[in-house]
């Protein structure tokens, strides 16, 4: 008997260590994903976007540094039905604090993290389904495991003998 009870804690450590290596998984999965996104809809504003809109009172200007003097500047406008637009044209460093004031409230010298800018809701209920999954098909995996060295356990105490298949 002590040989089983070794055997399926070593199972459940196995087990356990699987899982946690799926889910972190599924965490680098899910990064790297929203990385991509990140990426394609940032590329998307920089190439395909025509106006921009500005509001003194709400739009912050985030300044993204293209070459040595050369700032693309995205416009993030919060309480507007189009959150995001730009231009084609690129300013300098000065034109970009310029902007501050008269134009924009806020001016920011680097481009807007993933949460605030390609990340929303849906992509939220996405990772959570996704890990829950995850977790879900590796409990299911453990509730058999427990039955099967239940099944084992039973065995041994009736006939005294172990048949694995």
């Amino acid at each position: 008997m002590e040989f089983i009870k070794q055997m399926k804690k070593r199972e459940f450590i196995e087990m356990g260590l699987k899982t946690l290596a799926a889910v972190l998984a599924g965490f680098l999965a899910i990064i790297l994903m929203e990385g991509m996104i990140y990426g394609i809809e940032l590329n998307a504003l920089k190439t395909k976007s025509t106006t921009a809109s500005a509001s003194s009172k709400t739009t912050v200007a985030y300044c993204i540094k293209e070459s040595d003097d050369k700032y693309f500047v995205i416009y993030y406008n919060e309480d507007s039905e189009r959150q995001w637009s730009a231009t084609q044209d690129l300013k300098t460093k000065a034109e970009c604090e310029a902007l501050e004031g008269p134009i924009v409230k806020e001016v920011v010298m680097h481009a807007p993290n993933a949460f605030k800018f390609s990340i929303n809701g849906v992509h939220y209920v996405v990772m959570a389904v996704f890990i829950s999954a995850i977790a879900g098909f590796f409990t299911y995996k453990f509730i058999a495991l427990t039955k099967e060295y239940k099944k084992i356990e039973e065995e041994f105490k009736t006939s005294g003998t172990i048949s694995f298949n």
